[in-house]
């Protein structure tokens, strides 16, 4: 899932730099950008929210279900 997150962040800044006329370089650059961006802040936002999903379960005493 973070690749996909990162690829439509990625092709969203390519399209607004195309868009603006900004030289190829640059619009490269912004895409590669905005995909690192895209990565790394889906594989934090699944680090934060999933261990606190899973230690709510687990002190509830509900067990999580498949």
């Amino acid at each position: 899932m973070p690749n996909v997150i990162g690829g439509i962040l990625a092709l969203a800044a390519l399209a607004a730099s195309t868009l603006s006329g900004v030289e190829p370089v640059t619009c490269l650059l912004r895409g590669f950008i905005a995909y690192l961006t895209g990565v790394i802040l889906t594989q934090l936002w699944y680090v934060f929210f999933t261990i606190r999903v899973n230690r709510r379960g687990e002190a509830s005493g509900v067990s999580p279900k498949d």
